[in-house]
């Protein structure tokens, strides 16, 4: 069969290079209709003459290419394409393509029912049919064309006996010229809103029956019907009309409320697409062996066919939805939610788990979805309760046990393949559409698994099975064996856990709550029991049976870090401590912040382990720092950052990356890049836990440790005024330090907490003007957007732009929308998910410091870049130089 992919938010033939109604500029495109969703500047087209003609009014310009009559076949390159009427618009097209991998016919957007204003639909018999299914669901069946055009005229004249202007409202191309041609048919005299005017005009060039209609005057509208868009509605031209009674045609209209989401007087179902009986007709007429469903509700759509035996796949472009029926729409109750999912539990633990977390998933409240959960977990037990909790987690191992499966999208693939009989091309068709592997899973596995009864601690079992198992080729086969035995959902929610891309909208301390209401303990205690666990499940465990006092401090097994929150400046910091009200307090625990890793060393004479602040181990790139506390034989677990010293001068983080992933015999560079654990807490001493003692009483006992020479004591400081803090930070940035730890000295240690007992002071460094030179697609919710964005500097002496950073936060979504049409249309190149763009967007960027780096064309890399705003006051000349960067390097 033909191969089709999705690619720059567009369809694709990579045998033909032939691009299908895509938006960014192309070679080679298809243009099945001249709509603004369907058009772009491309070099050359494959359309009508109809198509080109509306595209030239639309664009001010030409389009050239090879420009097919329907049933006109075209010979190209090693194709055949011949074009059949969509009946959507005028010149509407559909595609088939012939060649020797088989034949493809693309719709673009159609209909069956016969139009007025453009040719009727034909069709002929393809492999792989490519459809629009903007109407796939069942609810969608529109009245007979003839009733809805007579129920318009209706209305029309029935507004005009009443002393008023109707306005009609319809798309200025296709829907505006079926209305101009069903009102004329009925001798009503017709105004045009400029936009619908401008589309007649060029009808009136390709048609000779095309009725009278003239052009919007609001001193002569009186009397007339007036044709607008919909974006007209509100406009003033539209509102000054005083008596006016206002109508939309459209297949939303089926839904009973679509009169008030349109703010209009009344809605009538007519549409220049299929509806659901005629998207079925028409897979009979084509008679394929796979369709292909794109838009709307591809797929349910795509869903229903396989039910009725088709081959059929739901391609993974955005849905045109304007509006859901009503009974798709109803809210539900906290209570109705629950009692829905506890209707749909089954004996078949992996299939619940799978409809809680869609449940979830659909459920936007935060009260709602603890409702679903505890009442979910208060009926699990054991290793299922435990299993449960650290997947919802969206990760197959509980946090402390820093395992990985080491199952990448290579393995599930071939699992894929493997386990539906599918060709691992499709398979891989089937991800670029959607950039989403549990949505790919979904669909390759619906239909096709067994569904067999799967407990979740056969669930955990089998995760752990797969992480000590070695080589892609065994642990596909394990995974493909796994997802034979499972349903549709639960394999796709297997494979989401797995990859840790749950997507459900469930933070833990969510879940916390629901463990908590589930066996009716404070949540506090839960919180705190799980910062000092790490493992959800098992303080889930200890929260059922009545045990969460249990939860310690244990030697080798970490926790989660205290964290200190951010402040701006030392004026907030002294007013975080004293309220604002004090001008003198007790004197402030200040410390140097170093530019390296958070660490926390647990040591229990032989057996050393160090942990980074995401809990896992890396003992093994700091080999250096183990043994040297093996031999002090120590019991004791130490809070500190691991960093780069060189003569006992502390350096930056970038030095101390090149360690980082470096172990075993390929570790070659701790005497070239020599490190030191800067020490500033201790936790847990000789049996004893110290989170409970104050900051304090901790610094006392750790002056007291004799810690080996690897290790040093952090220096303390002690401030009294905001003036104080200003003056050690300046000090602290004099010696290349990050900035300042401010901490109270009568703070217990909060593992896993950001609260206000400690707060940081790390102003930016500096920022920079930057011009944005590519483009890459976001991942999870961004996975629609192009958010990562590569910018550069310019040479100040070749005008060259110099690669020197990369950065994805500080935008919003409405920015990052925005930025993202404009860049789809100022693409220059495309390489896998980078997109070279054309240097127009100028951003400022803030930083904490810029250091050497032979990774960027500049010799030089930011640390933490973060985009403080979009200059649009400013041009790409304009943009900061090398020269600037070199003098703030100094």
């Amino acid at each position: 069969m033909i191969d089709l992919v999705v690619r720059d938010r567009a369809f694709y033939l990579p045998a033909q290079d032939l691009w299908l109604d895509p938006r960014a500029h192309k070679a080679l495109a298809f243009v099945s209709h001249a709509h603004a969703d369907h058009i772009g500047r491309h070099d050359r087209i494959i359309a009508t003459p109809a198509t080109a003609r509306l595209m030239g009014r639309r664009q001010g310009r030409e389009s050239e290419g090879h420009l097919l009559q329907f049933g006109e076949r075209l010979e190209l390159n090693d194709f055949a394409a011949t074009l059949f009427s969509a009946g959507h618009v005028l010149g509407s097209a559909q595609l088939y393509v012939e060649s020797e991998a088989g034949s493809l016919l693309y719709t673009g957007d159609f209909k069956l029912r016969d139009s007025l204003s453009c040719d009727p639909t034909t069709w002929c018999h393809a492999e792989t049919l490519v459809m629009e299914t903007t109407y796939g669901k069942p609810g969608f069946a529109f009245p007979p064309s003839e009733q809805v055009m007579e129920e318009t005229v209706a209305f029309c004249v029935d507004a005009l006996a009443d002393g008023d202007v109707p306005v009609v409202v319809g798309y200025s191309l296709g829907k505006a010229q079926e209305i101009l041609y069903i009102l004329g048919g009925a001798g009503l005299p017709v105004m045009c809103h400029g936009a619908v005017f401008s589309m007649n005009e060029v009808y009136r060039e390709l048609r000779s029956d095309v009725p009278a209609y003239e052009k919007y005057s609001a001193a002569e509208v009186a009397g007339h019907v007036l044709i607008c868009p919909p974006s007209a509605l509100r406009s003033p031209m539209v509102q000054r009309i005083k008596n006016r009674q206002t109508l939309v045609l459209t297949g939303w209209a089926l839904d009973p409320n679509a009169r008030f989401r349109y703010g209009v007087d009344a809605a009538l179902p007519l549409s220049d697409h299929a509806d659901y009986p005629d998207l079925l007709r028409y897979v009979e007429l084509v008679n394929p062996k796979r369709v292909l469903a794109v838009h709307g509700y591809a797929r349910e759509f795509a869903a229903d066919l396989r039910r009725r035996g088709i081959e059929a796949w739901a391609l993974g472009m955005n849905d045109q939805l304007e509006l859901s029926l009503d009974s798709e729409s109803k809210a539900v109750s906290v209570t109705g939610v629950v009692a829905q999912v506890e209707r749909e539990f089954a004996v078949n633990e992996i299939d619940a788990f799978a409809k809680v977390c869609r449940a979830l998933a659909e459920t936007p409240g935060k009260l709602k979805k603890v409702a679903i959960l505890s009442g979910y977990l208060r009926d699990l037990d054991g290793a299922d309760l435990a299993a449960a909790c650290i997947f919802l987690t969206g990760s197959p191992f509980a946090q402390v046990e820093a395992k990985t499966a080491n199952a990448g999208g290579a393995v599930i693939r071939r699992a894929l393949a493997l386990a539906s009989g599918l060709p691992e091309a499709e398979i891989r068709a089937r991800g670029r559409l959607h950039r989403d592997m549990g949505r790919t899973v979904a669909e390759v596995m619906e239909g096709r698994g067994r569904g067999d009864t799967v407990t979740l601690a056969e669930v955990a079992q089998f995760f752990e099975k797969l992480e000590s198992t070695r080589g892609p080729l065994v642990k596909s086969e394990l995974l493909a064996e796994q997802l034979r035995a499972l349903s549709g959902p639960a394999a796709e929610f297997t494979v989401r856990v797995l990859t840790s891309g749950l997507r459900i909208g469930l933070k833990e301390g969510l879940l916390e709550e629901a463990v908590a209401a589930a066996f009716e303990v404070p949540a506090a205690q839960v919180r705190a029991a799980n910062r000092l666990e790490c493992d959800v499940g098992a303080t889930a465990l200890l929260a059922k049976s009545g045990r969460l006092a249990e939860a310690t401090l244990r030697v080798l097994r970490p926790v989660r870090p205290m964290l200190a929150s951010p402040e701006p400046t030392a004026e907030a910091i002294w007013k975080r401590f004293t309220g604002g009200l004090l001008t003198e307090a007790p004197g402030l625990i200040v410390e140097e912040k170093f530019d390296g890793i958070r660490a926390q060393l647990h040591a229990d004479g032989d057996r050393v382990e160090i942990f980074s602040r995401d809990l896992k181990p890396v003992s093994a790139q700091f080999p250096e720092i183990a043994d040297a506390f093996r031999r002090a034989q120590l019991r004791v677990i130490l809070d500190g950052e691991i960093v780069a010293f060189d003569e006992n001068q502390a350096m930056s983080f970038f030095h101390l990356q090149r360690r980082l992933g470096r172990a075993g015999s390929d570790f070659f560079l701790g005497e070239e890049i020599p490190v030191r654990l800067v020490v500033f807490d201790v936790l847990w001493l000789d049996g004893r836990s110290l989170i409970g003692e104050t900051l304090s009483e901790r610094r006392e006992l750790l002056d007291e440790i004799s810690l080996p020479e690897v290790a040093v004591t952090a220096e303390r400081f002690s401030a009294s005024s905001a003036q104080e803090i200003d003056v050690l930070f300046d000090k602290a940035r004099e010696r290349h330090r990050e900035g300042l730890m401010i901490k109270d000295p009568a703070s217990t240690y909060q593992a896993g907490r950001r609260g206000m007992a400690w707060i940081k002071l790390k102003k930016a460094f500096a920022t920079l003007d930057v011009v944005v030179t590519g483009v890459e697609w976001g991942h999870g919710r961004r996975r629609d957007l192009l958010s990562d964005y590569t910018f550069a500097i310019r040479d100040g002496r070749t005008k060259a732009l110099m690669t020197i950073g990369k950065a994805y936060s500080g935008l919003t979504d409405m920015e990052i929308a925005r930025l993202t049409e404009h860049f789809l249309d100022t693409t220059v190149d495309e390489r896998g998910n980078f997109r070279e763009v054309e240097p127009t967007v100028v951003l400022e960027i803030a930083f904490d410091s810029v250091q050497p780096s032979a990774r960027h064309a500049s010799g030089y890399a930011l640390r933490f870049p973060r985009i403080l705003r979009i200059r649009e006051d400013k041009a790409v000349d304009e943009i900061d130089t090398l020269t600037v960067v070199k003098k703030l390097l100094g």
